[in-house]
């Protein structure tokens, strides 16, 4: 008798659910754990502007920037459903830093990656059984780290070919009303690249005489975003993100004040944040969607930066 209470209602509420009335453009920062269908293409532009007005010490203590930094930068993703549980995807990107009066010359490209995501268990959104799966990302050195003259500001990358691994899960929760809550988590971990060649004025704070390498440490994160469907067309979503990174070794030969080369080292020190992004997403129909929210860090992260970062996006698929 009691499996029969159990068992009953669940068929019943199932078939009342219905995901027609509910549409998803994908919160801020985690990636969805879905694979996209076979043949099909999606576009993601994401319009990002960072204001940062603080740092944090080793300590957790905040510290006012003297001169606010601004960055305007322009990131596409891109996908295709190459198999029926394999998805490929590439980021692109390029932007613009300032700092104080002082801004880069003109449009940089930054970064890229590409990336490889295998559903490992199919979810299905009826019955709330959450999607898992494995995605492999390689960045690209495609933006400038080094050798950057006067102005390193016109740095919009770090030299590495870092390899990451994530796992991924999806569930879609139904609320009293009937309405749909997709809730989404991504574990992300990344191994120390190897050496990066640096020379002269780059990213890693060298000067004009430099000539070595960095050694950047081991990275990992882990993020948690919402998604509630208030109608057809309105969404409000949340994520929420912590990540560590490994400390970054310099080493090389550096000119000192006489003009001498010299032998040096340096030793940086970790660094965790911490970060909020509420947004709304605005569904105009089933292949166009407008997403519209603000990053924030949040107090206590140690050695990293404090900012704000509103973001607009635009999905489009075909």
């Amino acid at each position: 008798m009691l499996l029969a209470m159990v068992v009953v209602p669940t068929g019943t509420w199932a078939q009342a659910r219905s995901m027609e009335d509910a549409r998803f453009t994908g919160p801020l920062l985690t990636s969805s754990a879905n694979a996209q269908a076979p043949g099909a293409f999606f576009m993601q532009p994401y319009l990002i502007h960072t204001r940062t007005s603080g740092s944090y010490d080793g300590k957790g203590d905040r510290h006012r920037l003297e001169e606010r930094g601004r960055d305007t930068k322009l990131s596409v993703l891109m996908g295709y459903g190459i198999s029926k549980r394999l998805t490929g995807e590439l980021s692109v990107n390029g932007g613009r830093s300032s700092s104080g009066r002082q801004h880069g010359d003109g449009l940089r490209f930054g970064d890229s990656s590409v990336r490889l995501k295998y559903v490992l268990r199919p979810g299905d959104a009826l019955t709330s059984r959450m999607t898992v799966s494995a995605m492999l990302n390689q960045s690209l050195a495609t933006g400038s780290h080094d050798r950057l003259g006067d102005n390193v500001l016109n740095g919009r990358g770090n030299g590495s070919y870092r390899t990451g691994l994530s796992l991924l899960g999806q569930q879609v929760l139904w609320m009293p009303n009937g309405r749909p809550l997709r809730w989404r988590w991504q574990a992300n971990w990344s191994p120390s690249p190897g050496d990066v060649r640096v020379r002269g004025s780059s990213v890693y704070g060298t000067g004009a005489g430099f000539d070595g390498h960095a050694s950047p440490g081991v990275n990992s994160s882990a993020l948690l975003a919402m998604e509630y469907s208030i109608n057809r067309n309105w969404v409000v979503a949340m994520d929420l993100r912590g990540s560590h990174k490994g400390r970054t070794t310099l080493e090389g030969n550096d000119m000192n004040r006489d003009g001498y080369s010299q032998w040096t080292q340096r030793v940086g020190r970790s660094s965790r944040s911490f970060s909020i992004a509420p947004a709304v997403e605005y569904i105009i129909n089933d292949n166009v969607g407008v997403l519209a929210g603000v990053q924030a860090s949040l107090p206590g992260g140690r050695n990293s930066a404090s900012f704000v970062s509103p973001q607009v996006s635009m999905t489009l698929s075909f």
